[in-house]
């Protein structure tokens, strides 16, 4: 696996259906009442950076860093589909996050 790493638009269709992949995920782990996620239209706003992860041009992972007022950055929308789980790619994800 060769694994790319680049910020992106996440209002890619691509990226949308990997987004909407982890909202399904997470919908099945945690009561919707509890659930607050960001839509791919937020994480396009100026104040968030979204990492995804590419196999052979297939969105395979994603993450983003949304910058609070103050400074303070939040991890956001990370995600590996279940297929390319536990090869690092999120962990490379992360790791350009943490360079911003």
């Amino acid at each position: 696996m060769a694994v790319t790493i680049a910020v992106e638009n996440p209002l890619q269709s691509d990226v949308r259906t990997l987004i909407a992949e982890l909202n399904a995920f997470l919908l099945s782990i945690t009561p919707p009442e509890y659930c607050s996620h960001m839509t791919v239209e937020q994480m396009a706003g100026p104040d968030t950076t979204v990492f995804v992860g590419r196999d052979e041009g297939r969105a395979v992972a994603c993450g983003a860093l949304r910058r609070d007022v103050g400074g303070v950055g939040e991890v956001k929308r990370m995600y590996t589909v279940p297929s390319s789980q536990g090869q690092g790619v999120g962990g490379r994800i992360l790791a350009e996050i943490e360079v911003l």
